[in-house]
């Protein structure tokens, strides 16, 4: 499992960066996405934390077996 982390101030624009990122090739398949807003000095922020499932490539082996 793997975690994203995306930060902005903008959501239509946190929106579109998360979309592309989940249609890349590296991402499996989405396990879940956490949301947090926060307020600073009149800024509103908003953090995106997105865990996924890695597409391992072929003729890859899982690091995880081992362990």
């Amino acid at each position: 499992m793997k975690v994203k982390i995306i930060d902005h101030q903008d959501l239509s624009a946190a929106e579109k960066q998360i979309n592309e990122f989940l249609k890349k090739v590296e991402v499996k398949e989405l396990v879940d996405i956490k949301f947090g807003t926060r307020f600073k000095n009149d800024a509103e922020g908003h953090t995106f934390v997105i865990l996924y499932e890695e597409n391992m490539a072929s003729g890859v082996e899982d690091p995880q077996i081992y362990e």
